[in-house]
């Protein structure tokens, strides 16, 4: 099984590039679930992910890499064993530490047995604003993911693409990052280019 979390701040585009993922996945005839962990007791992110007629699950009213974190390893483990996916995709709350994910994830039981990534998403609109508020988090985000996109790249100016791309390179130099523009519909291109930093 596939597992593939996708992180970054509030508003960097997860949901929006979970969505499009997903459906290009499904559209290649892999069997997809999605995993939505959201601090509200309200799933508004689900709710448009459920409209586009995907497999959902969900945490609310905490963060599965702190309160949620025995909920969550018995959540992947039902998927598992009554879903039965090729891949399943994560999305972790925005103020999710890395880190203690990665201990959520040991204590599901299927650390060992899945092929797992991690995608972080960077916002190059408020980059500038996050370094200044949010550093250690953002920074674990790109540290420790498998793959670093920015996006927003058909609204963000060259300046904010070129400072975007500078300080990822300073955290992950031999990563380049991808740069999706997602909010249209994730392109056939864009798709087979995360997925095969992927494999």
């Amino acid at each position: 099984m596939q597992l593939i979390e996708i992180t970054g701040f509030l508003g960097s585009g997860k949901t929006t590039l979970m969505s499009g993922l997903a459906l290009w996945l499904t559209g290649q005839d892999r069997k997809v679930a999605i995993l939505v962990n959201e601090i509200g007791a309200i799933g508004i992110d689900i709710a448009a992910l459920r409209q586009l007629d995907l497999d959902v699950w969900e945490l609310l009213s905490g963060c599965i890499c702190c309160t949620l974190a025995g909920e969550f390893a018995e959540t992947l483990q039902k998927i598992r064993r009554d879903y039965d996916p090729d891949t399943v995709l994560i999305e972790p709350s925005g103020a999710a530490d890395p880190r203690a994910m990665e201990q959520s994830l040991h204590y599901s039981g299927t650390a060992g047995d899945v092929n797992r990534h991690t995608v972080t998403l960077v916002d190059p609109l408020r980059l500038e604003m996050l370094r200044d508020v949010m550093a250690p988090l953002i920074e674990g985000h790109v540290a420790r993911a498998d793959t670093v996109l920015i996006s927003k790249a058909d609204a963000a100016s060259a300046r904010e693409m070129k400072a975007a791309r500078d300080w990822i390179h300073g955290l992950k130099p031999g990563a380049p990052p991808l740069e999706v523009a997602a909010r249209d519909g994730l392109d056939d291109r864009a798709a087979r280019e995360i997925m095969a930093c992927l494999s």
